[in-house]
């Protein structure tokens, strides 16, 4: 059972990082492009903006978090009727999220512009008229939600990669179109953004109403009040969990507003960005066993659930840390290949942003594993209350007269908090064994990863910077890496499984090619 699990997992990711390998080349040249047609003045106002949007899109996210764990449950449970009331409930509500994060957003808009933002004068009416579209835009993707649990239930990645795909593409179009205008960029960029979300969320209808039987819509034979205050209960606590996050992201962005002014918001949006690209590769192992973990919970099997999460847990920090390594050693020259024009502070902010994401690797699965088996609340507040601190602290920091990336530096001890938060919640509520998790995650990850920057820092101490040494870096990384991951992060039964999962899917391949 384990075997088949892992067999899709491997499958899945698969498909997922072709979709991210195409995300990361086009969303680098498109980032390229709308800097450069933008300016960095108006390329600032945007990723401000969007912030601003970000604070409030928890809304959102935790909704779909919640969608999607009922939805897996749902399909585990092997009751259709259930499945069919689980959708319709869901996108009920989802409806009606929507008009409340309008209405949130809207009024919220009015007092930030006028109170907290600091935008220059002449670009100010622009900034109102982009921030009024991405607050429709926003409004799309929160009722596109229900289909997006539905293909995550069903583990059909390759219809979400390929609609991910298109839409990618035509983000691509889109600013090829803006470098050749001379006028009202920023607001047509916006517009244009809006355009391509509402398609998207059409594709997405269309598709799940033809392949999945419980996405025909009848709301009045599948509407479930019981269900509906089961997600709602569960969405509240995830909102906690996922707002922390979100409104302490964008209130570093508002932070270095206040303190620092525009051109640092473009920096940070530029590091924000690349990282998140990099946060992809991994994410995508994440992405691909959810719905295998929330079935196992749900199928009553907590072995293999706990089984998946430290897979998660370890391969996450692997795919991370073998991409993540040059980038962190290469990030001056790598900026000045993709940027030409570095704005200041971006290359400390990319650095800082990585070391926070690897120790965050370490541990965030076991949230998923939490979210399965339905405990958010305990864990939800205290972490809530961890990631908290992070704004007051670097707050009276600048105040103080510290630099911009101090907000960072305090991010990464916020970050080694809440990894020992999510560890003692993890035993109590999921019987992980910290012991065991240590040592089988922690430790037999770490060794390889140091080892492997080590080899990988050798070109950067001893030739000059060029694409020759970025090579160099690069190729030493993923040897490196792989190598040691081989012989000292996975142990003699994991690869053996893993060879195993490999080898099936190549038979499989060759049958279909036949």
């Amino acid at each position: 059972m384990l075997l088949q699990a892992a067999n899709r997992v491997i499958f899945n990711t698969g498909i997922v990082y072709a979709r991210l390998i195409f995300s990361l080349l086009v969303g680098l040249v498109t980032t390229r492009i709308i800097l450069n047609a933008l300016g960095e003045t108006d390329y600032g106002i945007y990723s401000l903006v969007a912030g601003v949007i970000g604070t409030l899109s928890f809304l959102n996210a935790s909704m779909a978090n919640a969608s999607m764990r009922f939805m897996s449950h749902s399909l585990g449970s092997g009751d259709s009727e259930l499945v069919k009331r689980t959708f319709n409930t869901s996108l009920i509500i989802h409806f009606f999220l929507g008009f409340v994060v309008v209405l949130i957003m809207e009024i919220g808009g009015l007092l930030m512009f006028k109170y907290w933002l600091n935008i220059p004068p002449d670009r100010l009416y622009d900034a109102k008229v982009i921030f009024h579209f991405m607050v429709i835009t926003t409004f799309v993707s929160v009722i596109s939600v229900p289909f997006d649990a539905v293909m995550n239930a069903h583990e059909n990645f390759l219809a979400i990669s390929l609609i991910a795909m298109f839409g990618i593409s035509v983000g691509l179009g889109i600013a090829f179109y803006i470098s050749y205008i001379d006028s009202n960029q920023l607001i047509i960029y916006g517009f244009l953004v809006l355009l391509n979300q509402i398609m998207i969320r059409i594709i997405k209808q269309v598709y799940s109403r033809i392949n999945y039987v419980e996405c025909k819509i009848r709301l009045k034979d599948y509407i479930d009040k019981v269900l509906i205050r089961n997600i709602l209960s569960f969405a509240s606590w995830s909102m906690l969990g996922v707002s922390s996050g979100i409104i302490i992201t964008q209130s570093k962005s508002i932070l270095l507003n206040m303190f620092f002014g525009v051109n640092l918001n473009a920096a940070n949006g530029i590091a924000n960005n690349l990282t998140s690209q990099l946060n992809n590769f991994s994410a995508s192992m994440t992405q691909a066993i959810n719905p295998q973990i929330m079935k196992s919970e749900g199928g009553g099997n907590r072995d293999q659930m706990i089984r998946l999460t430290t897979m998660a847990a370890k391969f996450s920090v692997f795919l991370f840390a073998i991409f993540s390594i040059p980038v962190f050693i290469e990030t001056p020259y790598l900026l000045w290949l993709w940027l030409e024009n570095v704005p200041d502070f971006v290359v400390i902010f990319t650095r800082l942003m990585i070391l926070t994401m690897i120790i965050e690797k370490f541990t965030f699965p076991i949230t998923t594993a939490i979210s399965a088996i339905g405990r958010i609340k305990e864990i939800t507040i205290v972490g809530l209350i961890a990631i908290s601190l992070t704004i007051p602290i670097a707050y009276f920091l600048f105040k103080a007269g510290m630099p911009p990336q101090t907000i960072y530096l305090v991010g990464i001890f916020i970050s080694l908090l809440s990894a020992g938060v999510r560890l003692y919640y993890g035993k109590k509520i999921a019987g992980i064994n910290i012991g065991s998790f240590l040592k089988t995650v922690v430790l037999k990850s770490s060794v390889p990863i140091i080892l492997a920057a080590g080899f990988t820092i050798l070109p950067f101490l001893f030739l000059n910077e060029s694409f020759i040494r970025l090579v160099l870096t690069t190729g030493i990384s993923i040897v490196a890496s792989v190598v040691l991951i081989r012989y000292i992060g996975l142990t003699k039964e994991e690869f053996l499984r893993l060879k195993g999962i490999v080898q099936s899917l190549l038979v499989k391949l060759k049958l279909k090619k036949k």
